[in-house]
């Protein structure tokens, strides 16, 4: 083995250690923002009431939501990272304004304690998919197929709001978002070693992060909706 090569695993790791942590340090920057709008939306009572009394408001905040997702995930290969990132924040202040109406239903205590209760989880399903030498891409596939079954049976078990189907459907999707988590870290992992200086690396880290959100946000509503048990 020359010296060249000895030299550069050491900076290749640096690199790659580098993106990790910016992903994850944005992904933290969206949570902050989508709990300090939350938390100050909760504060008006009118605007509360409007936004679980109005179908179209809270149709219209899904739909501008889902719009973001989708331009960042198809655009991100040519999108400003500049652009990329303010697009991620709004998503994430949106996000907020959505989950506020959860005040009404939860005490602040309950809000924090399940809040910290899912961050201890996602940083262990995260240190999993970091440290794990075995490439899990190949169970991507697998994970988001259960994904989308789940999705559309989830779906199915609101309307049965008292059945032990919805609760088994509510603890099988923690279970799979935690997979989720895992996954995406080890494929962020994956992508911080391939990025290098790719022009759009900026962006990858704004999707990588999004994707880390997604995972966390859907997690945590699960384990606050399980706590009502």
């Amino acid at each position: 083995m020359n010296a060249q090569a000895v030299s550069a695993a050491p900076v290749a790791d640096v690199n790659v250690n580098r993106f990790v942590a910016k992903v994850y340090l944005l992904m933290t920057l969206g949570l902050l923002i989508t709990g300090v709008v939350s938390t100050a939306v909760a504060q008006n009572e009118i605007f509360l009431v409007r936004l679980v009394t109005s179908p179209w408001l809270a149709f219209g905040l899904f739909i501008v939501q889902i719009a973001i997702v989708g331009f960042l995930s198809a655009s991100v290969m040519r999108l400003k990272a500049g652009l990329a990132f303010i697009l991620f924040l709004l998503y994430a202040a949106l996000t907020g304004v959505t989950l506020s109406s959860l005040f009404l239903y939860y005490g602040a205590k309950d809000i924090s304690s399940v809040f910290w209760m899912t961050a201890g989880t996602f940083f262990l399903a995260s240190v999993v998919g970091l440290i794990t030498k075995k490439d899990l891409s190949s169970s991507g596939m697998v994970l988001v197929m259960l994904l989308m079954g789940w999705s559309f049976m989830y779906f199915m078990s609101w309307f049965f709001p008292y059945s032990s189907f919805n609760w088994a459907m509510n603890f099988i999707g923690i279970a799979l978002f935690v997979g989720l988590a895992a996954w995406d870290a080890n494929r962020i992992k994956t992508i911080g070693a391939q990025a290098g200086s790719h022009p759009a690396k900026g962006g990858l880290i704004v999707v990588g992060a999004l994707a880390l959100y997604l995972d966390f946000i859907n997690l945590f509503l699960l384990m606050l909706r399980a706590s009502r048990r």
